[in-house]
């Protein structure tokens, strides 16, 4: 070897134990970080919520609906003059960051969600902290990697490091942080990157220990099943955990669209949020705020069916209008949540029902835990993993993974999206693709002004505009050219009565999609509904057809699409 090899050779393992240095470093640092977001939004909650249910009479309903009213006004006043991107869901921002916009979690976009967010939480926002603590650990781990003036690709791989890093810092739970950077941030087991994460999580949980010690935040007891028997318990807790799981994210897109249209000022969404919430607080108290009493109380067989359902169903409804009115706070926590009320409320209601079989609880609100979470964020194994590291038993590993598949299964049945890809599409951000059709929307590929049939028109007259046009469906619209329902031609050619109205023959369209949605989107939802063509509306409100979308549109589009393949592949200790 000569001497300029032995150099380089040199020079590269002195710059991977920089790097090695580096991120042991930050993960130090986001550690610290997640630890002090913890102690704050414990003493916001100390001051604004719970004196609020502490108080009596008249007086404690006015104070537990005006405090999460009040303190969403100011915040929303704050956020939207001084951070107005620290506004959104938090996991899709550090997505989006990851996928190139560092923007999203920038030095003001951490500020204002390390400052705001704990007073949120404080005041009865029923989410959780972990997902802003992951936006400011990756951003902090992001932006220390620039000052570094390390390579882009660097500055980029600290972001999942920063993720696994607050994740394990939060959990005391090191390969919960990196199962979940894996799933939810960069999607696959890089090589290089995955060095990079494991090493950051080691070390935030040995930081957290340090400075924490004790069990992990959420520690459960160990729990027992009674064999094949008690399996029907679970795939119950597993069904209904999906069925909730993807209504909850079918609810939460719906009304974000409903807050936009009715509601638009972000001040009048928080404030009325806030009087909602603080209304479920009155009926479940234990749903204000993160919740970690109340999940470790029914993880070790407290409370009863009654209770825990309640629980169930008013945290469920106060999460929906929460992250659709854009309530600061993540999603991670009361996905635990709701699962360990579910699994709880199921649990107890066996073992009453079956005082024989010896039911434990505890089992069922292990469960549902996990169920839910893997229903919501679709991270299955992240899902497993973090009951295995909070439990430390793998005795009910068979009953979580039936009832995280399960959840999986059955929310993406009812919601295609996962509760962090729905956020991101509402707030219009579009992850990249190799595909050469990403960039392309139903505009760019419909064929426009199709031949629209009136609903009043008669029979005889819709053969006739049919006629030039020989195509197997047409719209059917109204004086405004709204969209009303679809007619076949085979439909309107064998009617007898020439004379009926075109709206006796319609049919409500499977499906529409909006002009401005990524045409992928768009295939996606056409597989889903069984369609293979649909018509096109300018927006959801007005309903106007545009254009309609067949599969030679969709062809002629892949086509005339072209673009270069992105290949971000690097390495982090090589």
């Amino acid at each position: 070897m000569s001497w300029r090899d032995t150099a380089a050779s040199h020079v590269r393992s002195l710059a991977a134990r920089f790097v090695l240095v580096t991120t042991v470093g930050i993960s130090v640092l986001c550690a610290v970080l997640a630890v002090a977001f913890h102690r704050y939004f414990e003493f916001t909650t100390s001051v604004l919520i719970e004196p609020a249910l502490e108080a009596d009479g008249p007086l404690g309903v006015l104070l537990v609906l005006a405090t999460p009213t009040a303190v969403f006004v100011l915040l929303a006043l704050a956020i939207r003059r001084l951070a107005p991107r620290a506004v959104g869901a938090n996991l899709s921002r550090v997505r989006m960051a990851y996928n190139g916009d560092t923007a999203l979690i920038g030095p003001r976009s951490m500020a204002a969600t390390f400052i705001a967010t704990p007073i949120s939480l404080g005041a009865g926002a029923p989410l959780g902290p972990e997902g802003p603590i992951v936006v400011v650990t990756s951003g902090v781990a992001a932006l220390i990697a620039r000052v570094l003036r390390l390579p882009q690709h660097l500055v980029r791989g600290m972001i999942p490091v920063g993720v696994a890093a607050g994740i394990a810092a939060v959990f005391n739970a090191p390969m919960t942080g990196v199962v979940f950077a894996l799933e939810e941030i960069f999607g696959a087991a890089h090589r290089g990157l995955l060095g990079g994460v494991l090493v950051g999580a080691v070390a935030a949980a040995v930081v957290e220990r340090v400075l924490i010690g004790g069990p992990p935040i959420l520690a459960a007891p160990f729990a027992t099943w009674n064999g094949a028997g008690e399996l029907l318990g679970f795939l119950t807790v597993g069904v209904i955990a999906g069925v909730t799981s993807g209504l909850s994210i079918a609810a939460a897109h719906r009304l974000k669209r409903w807050w936009g249209t009715r509601m638009p000022s972000m001040v009048a969404r928080a404030a009325t949020a806030g009087l909602l919430i603080g209304a479920a607080g009155l009926v479940a108290p234990s749903t204000l705020g993160v919740g970690y009493d109340s999940m470790t109380y029914w993880l070790h067989g407290g409370a009863d069916a009654r209770v825990t359902a309640i629980a169930f169903i008013v945290k469920t409804i106060a999460f929906v209008i929460a992250i659709s009115a854009g309530v600061l706070g993540g999603t991670f926590a009361p996905s635990l949540f709701i699962g360990t009320a579910l699994g709880a409320a199921i649990g107890h209601s066996a073992q009453v029902l079956f005082p024989e079989a010896h039911i434990d609880p505890k089992a069922y609100a292990i469960v549902g835990m996990g169920s839910v979470f893997a229903g919501l964020l679709r991270s299955p194994i992240a899902a497993v993993v973090i009951v295995v590291e909070l439990t430390r038993d793998y005795e009910l590993m068979v009953p979580v993974m039936l009832g995280v598949s399960l959840a999986v299964s059955i929310s993406r049945r009812i919601s295609r999206l996962s509760i962090v890809e729905q956020q991101m599409l509402d707030e219009g951000h579009v992850e990249e693709s190799h595909d050469p059709l990403a960039a392309i929307t139903a505009a760019d590929a419909m064929t426009p002004d199709p031949a629209a049939l009136h609903s009043d028109a008669t029979v005889e007259e819709t053969l006739a505009v049919m006629g030039p046009v020989p195509h197997r469906f047409y719209p059917v619209v109204d004086g405004d050219m709204r969209l009303v329902g679809i007619v076949t031609r085979e439909a309107a050619t064998h009617e007898q009565d020439r004379q009926r109205r075109t709206r006796e023959l319609m049919e409500q369209p499977r499906l529409f999609v909006r002009a401005n949605e990524p045409l992928l989107e768009v295939i996606k939802r056409m597989q889903l509904s069984g369609i293979d063509r649909c018509p096109v509306v300018d927006a959801d409100t007005t309903r106007r057809v545009v254009g309609f979308l067949s599969p030679s549109d969709i062809l002629r589009a892949r086509m005339r699409s072209t673009g270069k393949e992105a290949t971000p592949g690097f390495e982090f200790f090589d």
